[in-house]
């Protein structure tokens, strides 16, 4: 019975229904309403903890940052840095909630960002974080002359193209192969001008280099590649520099759910082809990920017979994906000719999130499971054939007033949501007690104009 969300943790109960930590997500739909994000902190907890245990055998210092732009919600924040996990932030606002709002001393706060805006910059310069990535010439000239205008110095690291796409990967979405926009390429003559900039300066000090492959990435055999490519550009950097660091960004993936591959997502889009999920635990792929980067970097340290550089990461589903579930009501349902079983929910892919579109979720009904499954097509509020769930999802029978439950939604679908069907959802956190409370209020239609100046 507690088949269908054994692989998240979660259970049903007695009567059927899917509880989250001992709550029936159902006493939850009617309490807060729906759609609502629906958090686990014993799982938060846990991945955090997890993820630590990885990197515990590496003998030089490792700093864990949780990516900002996965999921910003604050409660989810908060209990990341309980468990002693650092931040990484890509804009300003998210640097504000770091150090502002959250009280992440700005020591433990990587900053990264393709275009750095010139408040952007100056919100640097006055308050340095750990580490800046920068991403070209023009990204040192202008932390340099902020730096030098705030009396402060800044340490860099230089974000590196490894020209690598993982294994599997949707290559719109890698972001360090050989035609990715992020990045530099090693024998470029960015790079080596960038270099030159920074023996000259005062205001920055190179740490070290970075760089970031993917999101979502299975492929351990990737995440050595990319080790050893910025470790062959990290070793003269530490006689020219004293460089010390190498952050291999985030991108681990989880066991849970997926993107589509780029054949799936044609067929998909172009014949309603749904393909197939396995969710499983992926407590074996977390601590395989810390040991091949932790083992990769350690080997080719004693190689060069040097100390094993400081390691940086920032993972982001990694730590939160499984851990949040989205709830949303059945209004109605329509046997259309030609169509087939149409499910109309209250949330989609432009409802709720475009991740819908671009990732593999696995969905149940929340409560007790009635008849044999067969397919469906979801669709959200809003009238356009790309407000869905999902087409040709197999469910059984569901009727008006019934909830389905989205399984990981930790990561992008919050920082990724519209109100173009409506006011944002809510969201709920289940505490180790078992205890539930609101953690950020659903919106109202006042929020929707609040920003406005005239009526």
């Amino acid at each position: 019975m507690d088949g269908d969300c054994a692989p998240w943790g979660f259970s049903r109960d007695g009567a059927g229904a899917m509880a989250i930590d001992g709550v029936s997500t159902l006493a939850l739909a009617a309490a807060y309403e729906t759609p609502l994000y629906v958090v686990s902190e014993a799982s938060l907890r846990a991945r955090a903890r997890r993820f630590k245990r990885a990197f515990a055998s590496y003998p030089g210092e490792v700093l864990i940052c949780f990516s900002y732009k996965t999921n910003p919600t604050p409660a989810v924040l908060r209990v990341l840095h309980d468990e002693d996990i650092a931040a990484e932030v890509v804009n300003g606002y998210e640097l504000w909630l770091a150090t502002a709002h959250m009280g992440v001393p700005p020591s433990r706060v990587v900053v990264g960002g393709p275009n750095k805006s010139a408040a952007e910059v100056a919100a640097i310069a006055r308050t340095p974080p750990g580490l800046v990535v920068a991403e070209g010439l023009d990204d040192l000239q202008r932390l340099g002359a902020a730096a030098s205008e705030a009396g402060t110095s800044l340490d860099v690291a230089l974000r590196l193209r490894p020209g690598l796409v993982p294994k599997g990967m949707n290559p719109s979405t890698a972001t360090g192969g050989k035609k990715s926009h992020f990045g530099m390429i090693v024998d470029s003559e960015e790079y080596q001008a960038c270099l030159s900039f920074l023996d000259d300066t005062t205001t920055l000090r190179l740490r070290g280099v970075h760089a970031h492959i993917g999101s979502g990435i299975h492929d351990l055999r990737a995440f050595e590649r990319s080790c050893a490519r910025l470790f062959a550009a990290y070793r003269p950097l530490v006689d020219r520099f004293g460089a010390d660091t190498i952050d291999l960004g985030g991108g681990l993936g989880v066991g849970t759910s997926r993107e589509f591959t780029s054949m799936e997502m044609l067929r998909y889009l172009a014949t309603g082809k749904l393909p197939t999920l396995q969710p499983s635990d992926d407590a074996g792929l977390t601590q395989s990920y810390g040991q091949a980067v932790g083992q990769t970097l350690v080997r080719l340290a004693e190689k060069a017979r040097l100390a094993p550089p400081r390691i940086i990461v920032e993972p982001g589903r990694a730590l939160t994906s499984p851990a949040q579930v989205l709830l949303l009501s059945v209004g109605a349902v329509r046997h259309r000719e030609g169509a087939g079983r149409c499910v109309f929910v209250d949330g989609g892919a432009m409802s709720t999130s475009p991740m819908f579109l671009s990732e593999l979720h696995a969905v149940a009904v929340a409560g007790p499971v009635r008849g044999a499954f067969a397919p469906a097509h979801v669709f959200g509020r809003v009238p356009s054939p790309l407000d869905a769930v999902y087409r040709n999802l197999k469910l059984p029978d569901v009727g008006p007033g019934d909830v389905l439950a989205v399984f990981d939604v930790g990561a992008y679908f919050g920082s990724t949501s519209s109100n173009f069907g409506g006011p944002r959802p809510a969201v709920v956190m289940i505490d180790e007690r078992g205890d539930h409370r609101l953690v950020q209020r659903r919106e109202t239609f006042e929020d929707l104009v609040r920003r406005d100046l005239a009526p």
